[in-house]
């Protein structure tokens, strides 16, 4: 009786996964045979489309390129290099008109009413690239992650650290003892420059979705987000760099009068001592 019992719930299990990997399947191959028409790249992560007969912006998941245009950010100073990697991608052989694949995650539209998708296009080879990923392995963006777009995650943490082993993008600079600078003596001509910016650590704290490192100036911090520490902080614990002497790279923001780094990875940090 009991092995009836059993058996009958393990087929009921197989089926229910057989069908569930089935619809996955299925909503695939649907967001994979329809094509969208690019009408502009506006950045390396922003490009707009027509998508049900309207232009709308698209923002690509899980990546944060350079700014090419000013607003919140500053402007970025690989920011024009990003743009041209995603749009030479996006437009192979100099083609006038060119159209790009859509898969998306649990949320479909961020800020601003954007959709936010994974873009996929067809290469001069004839086989179909992953342009998210791409763009992250070549250096052209850091990682931005939410919980509800973490389809592709694994493929971008590893894409991130093959860019930094590789030295591409913007870690092109990361062994040029002219990128270092020290806290103090960042000015607002650094703002939007990579730079290697040495520090004393004077507190670590958490606050909300930020962990934040301070210098013993007070006059730079370090943020980083907890998404992205989490899946990026394997050895390092923030909170044992307190009273160290510290070194990390990255672009160069100011707020709230202050100076800081967004940081995306331990790989990013240089222990002195």
């Amino acid at each position: 009786m009991y092995k009836k019992i059993s058996l009958i719930v393990i087929i009921l299990l197989s089926l229910l996964l057989i069908s569930s990997c089935s619809k996955q399947t299925t909503n695939n191959i649907q967001n994979m045979e329809k094509l969208y028409y690019v009408s502009r790249v506006i950045d390396g992560d922003t490009i707009k489309i027509y998508y049900n007969g309207d232009e709308v912006s698209v923002r690509f998941i899980g990546i944060d390129t350079p700014e090419t245009h000013s607003g919140s950010k500053p402007l970025g100073e690989l920011g024009d290099k990003a743009y041209w990697f995603t749009r030479n991608k996006i437009y192979t052989d100099n083609a006038k008109k060119s159209y790009v694949f859509l898969e998306f995650d649990n949320d479909k539209y961020g800020n601003y009413d954007r959709l936010l998708a994974y873009i996929y296009y067809k290469g001069k080879d004839g086989k179909m690239h992953f342009l998210n990923k791409e763009i992250l392995e070549n250096g052209w963006a850091r990682p931005l992650f939410y919980s509800d777009t973490s389809k592709h995650r694994d493929d971008f943490i590893e894409a991130y650290k093959k860019a930094f082993e590789d030295r591409k993008g913007i870690f092109q600079f990361f062994d040029s003892k002219d990128r270092i600078v020290e806290d103090k003596d960042l000015t607002d001509k650094d703002i939007g420059k990579i730079r290697n910016v040495k520090l004393k650590v004077s507190n670590v704290s958490s606050s909300g979705s930020f962990y934040h490192v301070y210098s013993e100036s007070g006059n730079f911090y370090i943020s980083i987000r907890r998404d992205e520490y989490n899946a990026f902080f394997n050895n390092l614990n923030l909170y044992d760099l307190k009273g160290k002497e510290i070194m990390i790279y990255g672009e160069v923001w100011k707020e709230n009068g202050k100076y800081e780094i967004l940081a995306r990875a331990e790989f990013e940090f240089t222990i002195i001592k």
